[in-house]
């Protein structure tokens, strides 16, 4: 008989910050303003890996001539800001 690897899929708030790299409290704020959805078992309140691993995505910048420049760093290179993107700390203000 053989046996598969079950991978986890449900993310507590707690483990969802230390796989996205923010605070818990950014983690609610997030749901909260609907940036993130949850799953809800009675109090219990799971992030699904699906929808971390889509605002990745969605919140990842593209790289600039093969690198990840900050908007700082592109100003002070070529003196202007390249393109419109939306970064995830205008999300998080």
């Amino acid at each position: 008989m053989m046996s598969e690897a079950v991978s986890k899929r449900l993310y507590s708030v707690k483990e969802a910050g230390r796989y996205l790299g923010r605070s818990p409290w950014t983690i609610r704020r997030l749901i909260r303003d609907g940036v993130l959805r949850e799953v809800r078992q009675g109090r219990r309140v799971m992030l699904d890996l699906v929808d971390m691993d889509l605002f990745i995505e969605k919140y990842k910048r593209e790289a600039i001539d093969g690198n990840d420049l900050s908007k700082e760093e592109e100003r002070s290179s070529n003196g202007t800001l390249g393109g419109d993107r939306s970064t995830l700390d205008e999300v998080l203000q």
